[in-house]
């Protein structure tokens, strides 16, 4: 299950990426405002303000520079942070683990999903 959380967050952060480059390619906004929009993170429900507070601390124009590796680097860094974050506090208040976030099962879904389309997952028969 590691490499489930590790996808996970590469998933997550790519998201995130995709979001900051569409706002600036497609509204034209400049990488400040483009970092602040993205980094609202509304479908983190009561869990929000850990997710916000990890990008504002790791996400910022002059952490993240211009370059896009840099910028995706960043924004990795945060989702990593701020899912340890939300794991704690989940355990911490009694709430359901991620395994069972809607989301996080949608994830896993769809990549089993993938895979099983894809064929043989690598058994001998």
């Amino acid at each position: 299950m590691d490499t489930v959380r590790a996808a996970f967050i590469r998933w997550i952060a790519l998201e995130k990426w995709r979001e900051v480059e569409d706002l600036r390619a497609t509204l034209g906004y400049d990488v400040g405002p483009a970092l602040e929009e993205a980094g609202q993170f509304l479908s983190r429900g009561r869990y929000q303000a850990i997710w916000v507070a990890r990008w504002k601390a790791e996400v910022r124009p002059e952490v993240t520079g211009m370059d896009a590796g840099s910028l995706f680097a960043a924004i990795e860094k945060a989702v990593a942070a701020a899912l340890d974050e939300e794991e704690a506090e989940r355990k911490a208040s009694g709430d359901r683990s991620l395994e069972e976030d809607r989301e996080y099962k949608n994830f896993v879904d769809t990549a089993l999903e993938r895979l099983l389309r894809e064929g043989d997952l690598g058994t001998n028969s």
